[in-house]
């Protein structure tokens, strides 16, 4: 769902503008670059969820994506330009595809209980199989078979354009032969409906696990319904693993014997009665097209889709517009006079003067695995242009300074030949220079730190830094300035806890582990507990002879004018021998389908699932509300019973 943003904010050199998605794991913004002589780009960033950025197998499946994509040049794959980060936060940033998801489609075709035309269908799927092609045939300079493969061909993950144009993404899922993060097997990852046999059953995988899930969206589209469905995920992948596949006819008598001959081929259970390549499907798709006399491509699948959706057409129409209407942010200093010369200049030249210190990726268990992103001209244009400040404020004086020098320096030369000609020269120890004061420039900025703050009990919280809310549900990591900051908890049925840390420049992080007080004394039987709980269970209440005891606990009631206590007061060696029993604790992790928004009694929990095992949310036992919200507004509520002590797993496709 989009999320309108009050102005547009800068990240590192581009502008975010509106914010077009968000999952579990990471979240997309429309996001624009600006480069010299008013050059501008729409694009879109990719980045991670702070609540996730603790993760390091999220952060190298992350990594790996940008790593595999940015290899793969096709009309039908989004590209990615790049993978950086800033803040702390990595990102990638890839082609702004203005559309709808082939999902949305198909739910358009299922209101209506009909099926997709056989023409469009063949047409989708066929440019998901020209782009499959062209990853998995992909090599590196040495001409060696990097072995891609994608693993998550499904609906959420092809995009048709409104210019007909048809898209695969999301590469966060696939295997590489040359990839450093090594794909395990038997373990399953993409989305059970849309999985090969193979690759439930944690085989090795290659380009015909992604050719049978092309033919599940070609059968879906064709029959108007899914293909595998089941009460569980397990009946799910069960039905997948034996193969349990209806002939389209039997569900679309319409579809042709030629094209139902070619669907069932894709989903053979053994792959090599399969289509052994995605080109060999997408070429037998061509084929019944044209003997089909039918002629649909690109130009009227778009014209299909604006009518189909012509209030999302126009509406988007109206925010690419404002879009393009935004403008890099000012500089804080005066514009320069002297011209931009950077382009005069070797690229090798331009790289190392406009190239600054950046603060080093966190290093994983392979140092290897991180990979080296290369600066290409855009890049270059952008980080040269000056027309706004790029990377870290602290960069851009330096940056000036390099600029003002070299343009002196050629001015004395008397020519812009004999400039060229003393560059090279002249480059070398300028950039010396330059890079010692940039370093000393650099190692006045004080080093951000990082606080962990862990509630106890871990009930979940709000997180106040400093007057401001930021996030809930334990445990907080932040990331703050040198100094001293305020922390604040608020948690119902506690006394807020507020705590002053201090954050040392580049220092280890600070955990503070905030003790929360209940809110009122618990009584049982009218005596007040207000000691704090002890290893030995309390010692029993006797019962009062005119009532007999019910032994619960409750809330202690507020000051009302005194009337006769129902019980007398026991002697004051048993308030002093009762503790207090804080609430007790459990934990729910939560898998939908799809990704929604989490809401927990009525509270927004501010999280999206799924809700991993190794960051559950923290609930008092007993009986919970949940309301699970989609992108596209619909809503669903379940009932959750949580143990003490225990883990509660919620496992759930969502009407």
């Amino acid at each position: 769902m989009p999320f309108a943003m009050r102005h547009p904010t800068k990240f590192g050199k581009y502008l975010l503008l509106e914010r077009i998605a968000v999952g579990g794991m990471a979240e997309v913004f429309v996001a624009k670059a600006f480069g010299v002589e008013g050059f501008e780009r729409l694009l879109a960033i990719k980045k991670i969820l702070p609540t996730m950025g603790e993760d390091a197998e999220f952060i190298r499946m992350f990594v790996d994506e940008a790593r595999i994509a940015v290899q793969l040049a096709h009309a039908n794959i989004v590209q990615v330009l790049e993978l950086g980060k800033h803040d702390e936060s990595l990102y990638i940033a890839m082609e702004y595809v203005s559309g709808r998801d082939l999902r949305q489609l198909m739910e358009r075709f299922r209101k209506r209980q009909e099926p997709m035309p056989l023409p469009q269908a063949c047409l989708i799927v066929g440019e998901v199989c020209e782009a499959l092609d062209h990853a998995h045939r992909k090599r590196d300079a040495q001409g060696r078979a990097l072995g891609i493969v994608h693993r998550d061909v499904s609906p959420q993950n092809v995009l048709v354009s409104f210019e007909g144009e048809v898209k695969l993404i999301d590469f966060g899922i696939a295997k590489a032969e040359s990839r450093l993060q090594k794909t395990q097997s038997g373990i399953l990852k993409g989305k059970f409906s849309y999985m090969s046999p193979e690759q439930v059953k944690g085989d090795a995988v290659d380009g015909r696990s992604d050719v049978f899930a092309c033919g599940i969206l070609l059968w879906e589209l064709v029959c108007g319904e899914k293909l595998f469905v089941g009460d569980s995920d397990y009946a799910i992948l069960e039905k997948v693993r034996l193969g349990a596949i209806q002939p389209p006819r039997s569900r679309n008598p319409r579809c042709p014997e030629a094209l139902e001959r070619a669907i069932l081929k894709s989903l053979a259970i053994d792959p090599a009665r399969r289509y052994q390549t995605a080109s060999e499907l997408h070429d037998d798709l061509v084929r019944f097209t044209v003997a089909s006399g039918a002629v649909f491509g690109a130009r009227q699948l778009a014209t299909w889709l604006r009518e189909e959706f012509r209030a999302e057409y126009e509406n988007e129409q109206q925010r690419l517009r404002a879009w393009l209407a935004v403008g890099a942010l000012p500089s804080r200093e005066p514009a320069r006079r002297e011209p931009a010369i950077g382009s005069e200049l070797p690229a090798v030249i331009v790289a190392d003067l406009t190239q600054t210190p950046r603060a080093p990726v966190a290093a994983p268990a392979d140092p290897h695995e991180l990979p080296t992103i290369q600066v290409d001209d855009a890049a270059l244009a952008v980080a040269e242009s000056g027309q706004f400040d790029v990377g870290d404020d602290r960069t851009a004086a330096p940056r000036r300074m390099r600029n003002a020098a070299l343009t002196r320096s050629l001015r004395e030369q008397g020519t812009r030949a004999n400039a060229r000609r003393w560059a090279l020269y002249a480059a070398v120890p300028v950039a010396l220079g330059v890079a010692a004061v940039s370093y000393v420039i650099g190692q006045r900025e004080p080093v951000p730190g990082k606080v962990i703050v862990t509630p106890t009990p871990p009930v979940v919280a709000d997180l106040i830094i400093d007057g401001r809310a930021s996030g809930q549900l334990p445990p907080f990591v932040h990331t703050l300035s040198p100094g001293a900051h305020r922390i604040e908890l608020r948690a119902d049925g506690y006394k807020p806890f507020a705590a002053t840390v201090q954050v040392a420049q580049g220092g280890a992080p600070v955990e503070l582990n905030a003790k929360l007080e209940l809110e009122r004394p618990l009584q049982v039987e009218g005596v007040v507990l207000t000691q704090a709980p002890a290893a030995a269970p309390p010692a029993p209440v006797p019962p009062p002879r005119n009532r007999p005891s019910s032994r619960k606990l409750q809330r202690a009631a507020p000051p009302a004018p005194p009337v006769e206590p129902l019980v007398s007061a026991p002697p004051p060696q048993l308030a002093a021998a009762t503790p207090v029993v804080p609430p007790s604790i459990g934990y729910l992790v939560v898998q939908t389908k799809p990704a929604t928004r989490l809401t927990i009694d009525g509270r927004d929990t501010g999280r999206w699932t799924p809700v991993p095992a190794a960051n559950p949310i923290a609930l008092p036992a007993g009986p919970h509300t949940l309301v699970f919200e989609s992108a596209d507004g619909r809503r669903h509520e379940e009932q959750v019973e949580i143990e003490a002590g225990k883990t509660a797993r919620f496992v759930r496709a969502l009407p």
